[in-house]
């Protein structure tokens, strides 16, 4: 009992105070909690209040401000609902800040409880220190003031109020950005304000002082050329759009560079460290440590040396996109190349996690993991710019005379990546990622090399090695079923080999009776493993990743028969159109979710397919998955009637194909007790296959194992055509 007691006093406490966010998408946070703010006219219903600063709002003026003169007759009743959905949503310490004033309601709140107030007094700060001359205290005011900004403000806010609160937070935003910039120029770091600024201008033409601070920025950079280009871009584009020339302040500007009479501040020395003294870099290695052994993968690292190594000697930079599905072990062989490698990369190599399906948090942003690089390459923390264009093109400025390898581990998308791309010829990216990357392929010639599962021996070693020599050898039967159970997954195998090493008397054949007998073979692969290690939460954030339709289609296919399937019989299982079928199967082929082993032949990793099956049992009614088998069957009696008119050889070439298939579902109609789908699918393929005999189970059909020639069973006929007419890429 006390410690429940002590738990709601932490909660208590952790949501006592109330924070609110309009610079972007609005947000609610008690405490460290963040709540939903509602729907969106709730949203816009807080967003009022709170813009008035804890002042009162009457009734009439929330429904104005929420709907304007369309404001339909229950919005009053509307107004009170969405107030008490709010006073729920603040909470109990909160909900009495939420107070009824006369005919209207007001919102009482501590001023920097809302991220609108912090941001005005920071830049009054900042602007006090610039005005007293310290310039350094000012851009560290102002960096943190522009970055409370998360967007445009007010983002999914509707109503009229909040679009024209949106365009004076909008002209805000963009005067304090002016305004960090000045700072910067005034403190020299011309390059970096340059970098940002081209981009602004290319935004907002028509804001003449950003095109000042960009002459200014260019000049002092020693960029004569281009700052007198900047003016005559800018001034062409106001003659296009508005038809006005430059302002007065610009010409005069214009004229100083052209005359040579502008004095520049000293440029900032980027590797100068905070005290003053200019050193070297920080960046050596930030690379993981390498495993100490990795099991096979010995073509794959010679053929991506051999790629690097080309590249470099033709001084191109090279980009590697390393994929393959959950726990195939991509990390640990970029990490291992890359230590391979690092020899000739002597300026260093930087590792990012960009945590695009991992654990620790959602995916990086770039402008986060460009700040990390700046800083490794030397830059100090408050030297930083602000927009992912302007780090972007300090890295690559940083970068361009030096032989540096990036590796940039669990990308979610290629445009996580390509901010993040050093584009010198001396530099060499690795990327490893759950998904296929194609806009890097596309646009950075990037090669992609795909890791597939372990083969049957380089998984068996990999077992052995894990479990010491001597237990695999004894037991040889059970670990050849154990690499089949785990599919070759190297996760799956590491995974049984840290279980065992804590409980070293359990034998491989219990090991394998536990892979046999759970509820899920995923509790035997670590039901209390720490988080990064768990096989089912590794394949759940793939699963998560993909969209719903593309999940629906997976879940349906972990109750598809046999070994593999085609685009049609994915179609029939779920009852789409076939095109829809196409797409979706790409979108899984591309997370990795699914393989195409040869054209329009698709198969399911053996733990995803049992995932896939595991997600469908407990999401998909039993009368849902009922009928997609009925209708694949359907699909099956359908072709096989059509090939009773086809050629000989067609016939045979299919049923070899879809015996081990054809088998598996008339078992499972038959368990499922549906009898007569199976026996009419077992008409049509004994027509189909001629004299090889009824199904076992069949009225007619000789007593399984009594090896009568004239009365074969169907499907070992299948199974003999299989061996006749392998199929190819099996």
């Amino acid at each position: 009992m006390d410690d429940v007691v002590l738990f709601r006093r932490r909660y208590r406490t952790l949501c006592a105070d109330v924070r609110f966010s309009l610079l972007g998408p609005l947000r609610v946070f008690r405490g460290q909690i963040e709540v939903g703010p509602g729907q969106p006219r709730q949203r816009a219903v807080l967003a009022s209040l709170l813009l008035r600063g804890g002042a009162p709002v009457d009734l009439p003026e929330l429904v104005d401000d929420v709907w304007g003169e369309d404001a339909p007759s229950s919005a009053v009743g509307s107004i009170r609902t969405y107030i008490y959905r709010l006073r729920q949503m603040l909470g109990k310490e909160g909900a009495g800040r939420l107070r009824l004033v006369g005919g209207g309601y007001s919102l009482a709140f501590e001023p920097d409880a809302l991220d609108l107030n912090r941001f005005r007094r920071l830049m009054s700060e900042a602007r006090a220190a610039r005005g007293a001359g310290d310039l350094d205290a000012a851009a560290t005011g102002f960096a943190r003031a522009t970055g409370l900004w998360r967007g445009a403000a007010l983002s999914g806010v509707p109503g009229p109020h909040a679009e024209v609160q949106r365009g004076a937070l909008s002209e805000l935003w963009l005067a304090s950005i002016e305004e960090r910039l000045a700072c910067d120029v005034e403190r020299g770091l011309y390059v970096e304000a340059a970098a940002e600024l081209s981009a602004l201008v290319r935004a907002h033409p028509s804001r003449e002082r950003f095109c000042e601070l960009l002459m200014t920025a260019l000049h002092g950079a020693g960029r004569q050329t281009e700052a007198l280009a900047a003016f005559h871009t800018v001034s062409h584009r106001l003659q296009q759009q508005l038809g006005v020339g430059p302002s007065a302040n610009l010409r005069r500007l214009h004229e100083l560079i052209l005359t040579d009479g502008l004095t520049a501040a000293p440029a900032h020395d980027r590797n100068r460290a905070p005290g003053g003294r200019r050193g070297e870099p920080a960046i050596r290695s930030q690379l993981p440590a390498d495993l100490p052994h990795l099991t096979g993968r010995e073509e794959e690292l010679d053929w991506m040396e051999y790629l690097i190594d080309r590249r470099s000697s033709a001084r191109t930079m090279v980009t590697i996109v390393l994929g393959g599905m959950a726990g195939v072990g991509k990390t640990a062989l970029a990490v291992r190349l890359a230590h391979r490698l690092a020899d000739r990369f002597p300026d260093g190599q930087l590792y990012a996690d960009l945590r695009g399906f991992g654990f620790g948090g959602d995916a990086r942003e770039p402008t986060s993991v460009l700040a990390d690089f700046l800083v490794s390459l030397g830059i100090r923390q408050e030297s930083i710019p602000a927009g992912v264009r302007a780090r972007s093109a300090l890295f690559r400025e940083l970068v361009a005379d030096r032989r540096l390898l990036v590796v940039l581990d669990d990308a979610r998308s290629s445009e996580q990546v390509r901010d993040l791309l050093p584009g010198a010829s001396g530099c060499a990216v690795i990327v490893t990622s759950r998904r296929h990357l194609p806009a890097l392929v596309t646009t950075h010639q990037a090669v992609p090399v795909t890791l597939a599962p372990l083969g049957n021996a380089e998984a068996r070693s990999m077992l052995a090695q894990r479990l010491g020599g001597s237990r695999a050898a004894a037991e040889p039967a059970a670990a050849d079923e154990i690499v089949r159970l785990c599919g070759g997954l190297p996760l799956a195998l590491a995974v049984l080999g840290a279980r065992t090493a804590y409980r070293p008397a359990l034998s491989l054949n219990d090991i394998l009776c536990a892979l046999r007998s759970g509820p899920s073979r995923f509790d035997a692969l670590g039901r209390d493993c720490e988080p990064g290690t768990s096989v089912r939460a590794a394949l759940a954030r793939s699963y998560d990743a993909l969209d719903a339709r593309a999940q629906g289609l997976f879940r349906l296919l972990g109750t598809h028969p046999g070994p593999a399937f085609t685009a049609t019989s994915a179609a029939a299982l779920a009852a789409l159109p076939l095109k829809e079928t196409r797409d979706l199967l790409d979108r899984l082929s591309a997370a990795h979710m699914v393989a195409e082993s040869r054209t329009d032949r698709y198969h399911l990793h053996e733990l995803l397919r049992v995932y896939a099956l595991e997600l469908a049992v407990e999401h998909e009614p039993e009368s849902i998955r009922t009928t997609a088998l009925r209708q694949l069957a359907h699909h099956y009696l359908y072709v096989a009637t059509e090939l009773n008119s086809a050629a000989a050889g067609a016939a045979a070439a299919w049923l070899a194909t879809e015996a081990e298939t054809l088998a598996d579902l008339d078992r499972r109609l038959r368990e499922s007790h549906h009898q007569d789908m199976a026996d009419r699918l077992d008409k049509a393929l004994g027509k189909l296959r001629g004299p090889a005999g009824p199904h076992p189970g069949a009225p007619g059909a000789p007593p399984p194992g009594s090896g009568s020639p004239s009365r074969a069973p169907w499907h070992s006929a299948l199974l003999q055509g299989f061996a006749d007419h392998p199929p190819r890429g099996r």
